[in-house]
């Protein structure tokens, strides 16, 4: 096994490959885990949860539930929670989400309505340099003391919350629609009405929709206008418990689908379920660009792959997390592909455009970038390889580097492989298994966070 939790070579090697082969088990989505165990965390009585996410994003919301004093087990049909209700709880509490800023925000939402919260990170270079400040400023709006370490609302964050809160916030979600999801949780555990209004436009808007799905299933009313843009929360709604069943991971799903795409393949991808996936705009990209997709029953996809024709440009609002992973497609097809409406992919674990644009340049792969574009020239003849790419602490980009280099003429390496754990722990493992092109490095060269 490539990932055990505690061991974490600095270095994996991606050798060449020319034929995939065999099934993967397609992980569950961190957003739905996240927000499912939250929500559940945050109600009276008993839920249960199937299909759970094992990645460090449902785990760090897993801890932090705890720390709010939800009691979680785990038995053979998934996770069983005993919820708390948030006005019994009066101590303060410390929060560490870890590397995730979904876990992050939507606690910093919770903690609004809380006595005294405070936020931290064990990593420094990546959560810890991503700005907050669009969130601090709604709690304040609403009469919430919020306080980042700097005026960019860095961590740590220190909030004190109380009940009975202003009706009205604003929102900027340029960056981030997670703060919105946040305010959204906010709404449903404070004791007033909320309205919400997005000042300008939501990067990721099936994000949206995900959050309120939740909380309407577990009987919190919110209503929102036609332009997506004012959104109601009712004090008066409870949130009950339940069950909830969690579909597949957008960014590991599209990560498979990608490697599938520019090697000869033939890879059945089970438990697929498409959530938070674009509606399709994904798989129809992915067809249209040359691979054939073909369902195989409602839950599995049959993928062959090895034969992208030409450039593509693919909205990137449709589907967020799938842009580091068709961008590496893009990278074997004839002609220029463009993915717009992505400006929201430079505040993630990193800036997901001129960061993996970096190690573009160094695999020679050219491209361009705008505030909120990637362009990708493409070359059906690929790429030498043999050079030391960066991950970047990014579980997306180090799954794109990932696809591309399986294609390349010879090895490439990745340096801090494992933040890919944040999504997808067994993701190695399970591109060994159809590949066999997966090697450890116990690499004592540059360090990794030097490259």
């Amino acid at each position: 096994m490539f990932y055990n939790g505690n061991n974490f070579p600095p270095f994996i090697e991606i050798t060449p490959a020319s034929l995939l082969k065999g099934s993967i088990n397609v992980p569950a989505s961190k957003s739905t885990s996240t927000r499912s165990l939250l929500t559940a965390s945050l109600s009276e009585g008993k839920s249960r949860i199937y299909n759970c996410a094992e990645s460090n994003n449902a785990k760090a919301m897993m801890l932090n539930c705890q720390t709010l004093g939800a009691i979680i087990e785990k038995n053979s049909g998934g996770y069983e929670v005993d919820g708390v209700n948030t006005q019994n709880i009066k101590n303060e509490l410390i929060f560490n989400p870890g590397n995730s800023g979904v876990v992050l925000r939507l606690l910093m939402g919770v903690a609004g309505a809380l006595k005294t919260s405070y936020f931290t990170t064990d990593f420094n270079q990546s959560l810890g340099k991503r700005s907050h400040s669009e969130m601090i400023s709604a709690l304040i709006m609403l009469g919430v003391s919020c306080q980042g370490k700097t005026d960019d609302g860095l961590l740590p964050i220190t909030i004190k919350g109380q009940r009975y809160l202003k009706d009205y916030t604003e929102i900027s979600c340029r960056k981030s629609s997670q703060f919105l999801s946040g305010l959204l949780y906010l709404g449903a555990v404070s004791d007033n009405d909320l309205h919400i209004k997005v000042i300008d436009s939501i990067t990721a808007p099936s994000m949206i929709r995900t959050t309120i799905n939740n909380l309407v299933a577990a009987g919190v009313h919110i209503e929102y206008d036609d332009s997506f843009t004012n959104f109601y929360v009712s004090g008066a709604s409870k949130i009950h418990s339940g069950e909830f069943i969690v579909g597949s991971d957008p960014a590991s799903s599209a990560a498979l689908l990608g490697i599938c795409s520019v090697v000869d393949s033939n890879v059945s991808l089970n438990g697929f379920y498409e959530e938070e996936l674009g509606n399709g705009a994904v798989i129809e990209y992915l067809r249209q660009s040359g691979v054939i997709i073909n369902n195989l029953n409602n839950d599995i996809l049959n993928v062959s792959g090895g034969n992208i024709t030409k450039g593509l440009d693919f909205d990137g609002s449709l589907a967020p997390d799938a842009v580091p992973a068709l961008a590496a497609v893009a990278a074997f097809a004839e002609g220029k592909s463009t993915f717009y409406n992505i400006e929201h992919l430079r505040y993630k674990e990193c800036n997901r455009i001129t960061d993996f644009r970096k190690e573009l340049y160094k695999l020679g792969i050219k491209s361009e970038e705008t505030i909120d574009s990637l362009t990708i020239y493409g070359n059906k003849n690929g790429y030498e390889g043999g050079v030391i790419v960066n991950g970047h602490y990014d579980h997306a980009i180090i799954m794109a580097l990932t696809t591309i280099g399986i294609r390349c003429k010879n090895s490439i390496m990745i340096s801090s492989p494992y933040h890919v754990g944040q999504t997808y722990p067994s993701y190695f493992d399970d591109i060994h298994s159809i590949s066999g092109q997966i090697n450890e490095l116990k690499y004592s060269g540059i360090p990794p966070e030097e490259l």
